[in-house]
């Protein structure tokens, strides 16, 4: 079986059995960090102007809802994940939320989006990215999709800079994280595959680069919480 199939089949595996704990584990993990970072993420793509953007590995919903919560319930998003548990959780939370009108979620591959090309104003990706089975490529299709002067934006895990706290940072995520996702979730090696799939990923600098060579323009980005996550953000 090819490597893209492998990494593609262990991602929605692993998915499916955490996604009934996704969010408590986002919010208890992070320290609730997690909804700050998405804000800013957001509230980059919005700098792109227009009304109707994608969330790419959406999860249960956060950014897709997010972008709603910053437009004043004014836009229309679509958000795509390829597993179905995560689709299922995200529908019932939008449910919850009243925005069912605004939102649609949809399950798919970011391999091989099912839209046209320059479909989109925009599209954000959390912690998405760095499971993606050829990160080239999935920059690609996001490229693809959206309109000319639109953005992508990238929200993802890094490794800090400063030394002490990188130390402290090590500790947490390759120590206390499994053992509390593991306990929560009873999925201990999805907690594992946190730290060893963010070492694997490319820095802020390879990424920025990846984005560049993928066709998008005015590449930035910026170290959130002493460089735990990175926000990039890309023109076509």
């Amino acid at each position: 079986m090819p490597i893209q199939e492998n990494k593609d089949t262990f991602v929605k595996e692993m998915f499916s059995g955490i996604a009934h704990r996704y969010d408590l584990l986002n919010r208890l993990l992070s320290l609730r960090r997690d909804v700050y970072w998405r804000r800013f993420a957001v509230r980059e793509l919005l700098k792109t102007g227009g009304g109707f953007f994608l969330d790419v590995a959406t999860g249960t919903g956060d950014c897709a809802i997010e972008i709603l919560m910053q437009g004043e319930k004014r836009k229309k998003v679509v958000g795509v994940d390829f597993t179905s548990e995560m689709i299922y959780a995200g529908r019932k939370k939008i449910e919850r939320e009243g925005l069912s009108d605004c939102i649609t979620l949809l399950e798919t591959n970011a391999m091989s989006l099912p839209f046209e090309d320059n479909y989109f104003d925009g599209v954000v990706s959390a912690f998405g990215v760095r499971n993606f089975s050829d990160i080239k490529r999935g920059i690609r299709e996001m490229r693809r999709v959206i309109r000319k002067n639109g953005k992508v934006v990238i929200l993802e895990f890094t490794n800090p800079s400063n030394k002490t706290f990188k130390k402290i940072y090590h500790l947490y995520f390759k120590r206390i994280l499994p053992f509390i996702g593991g306990i929560i979730s009873g999925k201990r090696y999805a907690y594992q595959y946190l730290p060893d799939s963010v070492i694997e990923f490319p820095d802020q600098k390879g990424l920025k680069k990846i984005m560049e060579d993928e066709g998008l323009g005015d590449v930035k980005y910026f170290n959130l919480t002493f460089g735990i996550v990175a926000v990039h953000a890309g023109v076509k």
